[in-house]
């Protein structure tokens, strides 16, 4: 399986170098998607080798467990050294005890100018984070249009966090140090991809990474990420949303058609919630105004200079 592999990421083979994971990472975000499409369907499998292989070079991708252990799978088979760890995905910088939510990969002996010490984050389970391997070396790194950060985790556990750029997804992934084997994650696997609670049962997502930015499908909303900013597009009809998925994830399974009407109502449930949102801000800032004349109720009016400078809002 490791050269049809090699196939579908149009990499050759070659000797373990920096140069060499940097390819190999950038096809895989590239080319094999991130999404929950077997879960959607009913098909969450186990995370093991065999399997993992499976997904990947049968064109269906995978989430996190999936992903990373094939690609672990296929360093290891052209002779890099690498290690799997426990990680933990969290949406607000102050979380620091989600449970067990991520595997990630660090590569070894690759010694670079980037990286003395040859250690690299390759993750191509973070669906709209990296593009290439990280250098294992605190502060910024600049990627295309996001600006990511490593610095010490929060965890009890010795480890790095990976701060996402804020126009990501998420806020960040913590990273500990430990290696880890590939049972450690069955359990969290086996609740993310079946539970009625996890984000990964609710409804179809598709995301890949280039070095211009992100294309991400949720439900039928397609956004994209790039130098130019964000812009969104509501796949309207069932043809539309096949042609992104095919065109844009290489998502072309006949079934994917039993996830449409689950992705309209997603999308419809999406409105609602950001129109209650909108609602809600514009009621609050109603009120600010209101209480912001009352507390000025009497007071003699401040004079406009010429230059008609706006004043300062009242908090």
């Amino acid at each position: 399986m490791i050269e049809a592999y090699l196939s579908l990421l149009g990499v050759p083979r070659r000797a373990p170098s920096a140069a060499y994971l940097r390819e190999l990472h950038r096809a895989q975000v590239a080319r094999v998607p991130y999404t929950n499409q077997e879960i959607m369907l009913g098909r969450p499998g186990a995370v093991t080798a065999d399997e993992a292989l499976r997904r990947v070079t049968g064109g269906v991708g995978g989430y996190c467990f999936h992903l990373n252990t094939a690609f672990a799978e296929l360093l290891r088979a052209l002779d890099f050294t690498v290690t799997l760890h426990r990680a933990y995905v969290v949406a607000a910088l102050d979380e620091v005890d989600p449970a067990l939510n991520h595997l990630a990969l660090l590569v070894h002996d690759l010694p670079d100018p980037a990286s003395p010490d040859g250690r690299w984050l390759a993750d191509a389970g973070l669906g709209d984070a990296l593009f290439d391997p990280l250098p294992l070396v605190a502060g910024e790194h600049v990627q295309g249009p996001f600006a990511y950060a490593l610095t010490a985790s929060p965890r009890p556990e010795a480890g790095w966090r990976l701060l996402h750029d804020p126009a990501g997804s998420f806020a960040a992934c913590d990273i500990v140090a430990a290696p880890a084997g590939l049972g450690d994650f069955a359990a969290a696997h086996e609740h993310l991809s079946t539970s009625a609670a996890s984000p990964f049962t609710r409804f179809l997502t598709a995301q890949r990474r280039t070095a211009a930015g992100v294309d991400i499908l949720r439900g039928c909303t397609l956004l994209t990420i790039d130098a130019a900013g964000r812009r969104e597009e509501r796949l309207a009809t069932r043809e539309r949303w096949r042609e992104a998925l095919a065109e844009l994830f290489g998502l072309t399974g006949g079934d994917l058609d039993e996830l449409w009407p689950g992705a309209v109502a997603a999308h419809e449930e999406w409105v609602a919630r950001r129109r209650t949102a909108q609602e809600s801000d514009v009621a609050a800032a109603h009120e600010a105004d209101a209480a912001a004349a009352r507390g000025s109720a009497g007071q003699l009016p401040v004079a406009r200079t010429a230059t008609h400078t706006v004043p300062e809002p009242t908090s």
